[in-house]
């Protein structure tokens, strides 16, 4: 159900940007580095890399085969990532908006550079969009785990 959710995001992503301009506009290779390139080494830093790479298998699956551990981890990583990943877009933006500041002279280029400043943060947003709905999924099935210990425990 993730994977048919996530289509329909980027279906209608792709539909509201197609409305309000060009899809042309939104792509900006350098802003995907800059998101990916802060968020990622810090994540492997933290030693959550392996942790945040379980979501995904996590969900593709129906079954919970993991242990409290496991998910736990996994939900640390991936509200590590998000974090990182909104820090790493304002970061990018804040650095594309210093560039601009120095370059107030050329006005020519004023209004694309600030898109592309903006492009960071926003897609740093869209994958934390994506995100969410994993760190939801892990922790409904913490929660059920600490009640069907709970409920073990109890009648014993």
């Amino acid at each position: 159900m993730y994977f048919v959710g996530l289509v329909l995001f980027i279906a209608f992503l792709i539909f509201s940007t197609l409305l309000s301009g060009s899809l042309v506009s939104f792509i900006d290779l350098a802003s995907i580095v800059v998101v990916l390139g802060f968020s990622f080494p810090l994540l492997m830093a933290s030693g959550l890399l392996s942790d945040f790479l379980r979501a995904f298998k996590i969900m593709g699956s129906r079954v919970n085969v993991w242990s409290m551990i496991e998910l736990n981890k996994t939900e640390l990583a991936l509200r590590l990532a998000m974090k990182l990943l909104l820090i790493s877009g304002l970061s990018g933006t804040i650095i594309g908006i210093i560039s601009i500041a120095s370059h107030l002279s050329d006005m020519s280029a004023l209004l694309p550079s600030i898109g592309v400043a903006l492009l960071t943060l926003f897609y740093s947003i869209l994958l934390v969009f994506i995100l969410l709905p994993m760190q939801a999924k892990v922790k409904a099935m913490i929660l059920t785990m600490d009640k069907d210990y709970n409920n073990e425990n109890s009648t014993h």
